[in-house]
């Protein structure tokens, strides 16, 4: 007989309650995991779709993808070496990933300034300082993105100043959405609010929306303001896949978490990007710009001009974890060999 030690449900909990701070599509939280006793399931929830924004579902399995990677380090953070295998039931599509603790660790000090970094993380939707010593930034960036199957693109001032084009042809288009502006506004004035979606402090007022000319247009907020005319100097990455599959973009979600936590722990300001992916138009543009077939997400990356907003809202831990209790409180699982 031999003793396998895993951790106890309280452990559980929290470090998915940490990995639960990982950004998504209006923050909709697209994502449900599944704890057995031994490992935890990844699933994309279909009650968390946005159809007429992500008509084609990249985003969600994006922001599940973000969420994997966030419980990686909110694991490691723990003190707990994990092993994951995505997509380990082919048929059983909305099984994107299984996420396995296997041995306790002394957190190392890396391990827990990236934990630190998931807490403190936040998007940044007003204008940025251009960032400091960025010379050496897109060296870092581009070797933890080239751990996945994801390109990254860094866009220049030409490159950026195009992006602002295909930014205001996509917002034009939007507005005779109406699909699109219902969901807008479900995710930022619905009855889910308490809970989810992007709350009026955390979007930028009237006079500030205009000057950051690569957000998405949200309904005016009440941020606190920057006070003067400002151009925003935040420098645009490009994340981009070789196709659209399942794989690619669990993946590619995967890279953006590491983009945007490595960016927090240089204090950095970070903010995503997706609308001007969103339609195939707009979307075939921004792929001719960076020369890759399928940009999938953006990111702005600065120096905060303005303090954070207050934390935006996350679902209640026990909507996104399903708990096997068969196991007992200390989490050890007796097994005959």
């Amino acid at each position: 007989m031999t003793i396998q030690q895993h951790p106890d449900l309280a452990t559980v909990r929290a470090v998915f309650e940490r990995a639960a701070r990982a950004p998504s599509l209006h923050n909709s939280q697209p994502w449900r995991w599944r704890w057995d006793g031994s490992s935890a399931a990844l699933y994309v929830d279909a009650q968390r779709l946005l159809p007429a924004t992500d008509m084609f579902n990249r985003e969600a399995i994006l922001g599940c993808g973000v969420m994997l990677h966030h419980a990686d380090i909110a694991w490691a953070a723990a003190g707990w070496e994990t092993r994951v295998s995505r997509f380990p039931n082919p048929t059983v599509r909305a099984h994107l990933a299984s996420l396995e603790p296997r041995h306790p660790h002394t957190p190392s000090e890396p391990e827990q300034l990236l934990g630190q970094a998931v807490e403190a993380r936040y998007s940044d939707r007003m204008p940025m300082d251009p960032p400091p010593e960025w010379a050496t930034t897109p060296q870092v960036l581009e070797f933890l993105v080239g751990r996945s199957h994801t390109n990254v693109t860094f866009l220049d001032e030409n490159g950026a100043g195009e992006l602002r084009r295909i930014s205001e042809l996509t917002a034009r288009l939007r507005r005779y959405d109406p699909q699109y502006g219902s969901e807008l506004t479900w995710w930022t004035a619905g009855p889910d609010q308490g809970n989810a979606g992007v709350p009026a402090a955390a979007r930028p007022s009237a006079a500030d929306r205009g000057q950051v000319p690569l957000g998405r247009e949200f309904p005016v907020g009440t941020a606190e303001p920057v006070g003067e005319d400002v151009d925003d100097g935040a420098r645009i990455v490009v994340l981009s896949t070789e196709g659209d599959s399942a794989a690619e973009l669990l993946d590619c979600g995967y890279a953006l978490s590491a983009v945007l936590v490595e960016c927090t722990v240089q204090g950095l300001s970070t903010c995503t990007v997706s609308h001007v992916v969103e339609l195939p138009s707009s979307r075939a543009m921004v792929a001719d710009l960076v020369g890759h077939p399928h940009p999938q997400v953006l990111a702005r990356i600065g120096a905060a001009r303005t303090p954070p907003p207050p934390r935006t809202p996350r679902r209640p831990i026990d909507s996104i974890l399903d708990l096997d209790t068969s196991s007992d409180a200390s989490g050890v699982h007796r097994q005959d060999r």
